[in-house]
């Protein structure tokens, strides 16, 4: 790691912790960004289950969905 007194000019903050930490987002943005993350991921790649994919990408993410509001994500995902 770098030291502190290198992070820039003096008086400067440092910044301490991850950026996303700094500007949390709510479940909505964070599902709409998994989404289009892996709409983009998945483009041009046949036989791949993306709704297999995005179930995976939500839970490592923490975030648990109904079935409607899965099956949305996942009509997005292939739309």
């Amino acid at each position: 790691m770098s030291d502190p007194q290198d992070a820039g000019r003096p008086g400067e903050p440092i910044q301490s912790e991850p950026a996303m930490s700094q500007n949390p987002a709510d479940v909505a943005q964070k599902v709409d960004g998994i989404v289009v993350q892996t709409r983009a991921d998945l483009a041009g790649q046949d036989g791949v289950d993306g709704a297999s994919v995005l179930a995976r990408r939500l839970s490592d993410a923490g975030i648990d969905l109904t079935d409607d509001e899965m099956a949305a994500a996942v009509a997005r995902v292939h739309a």
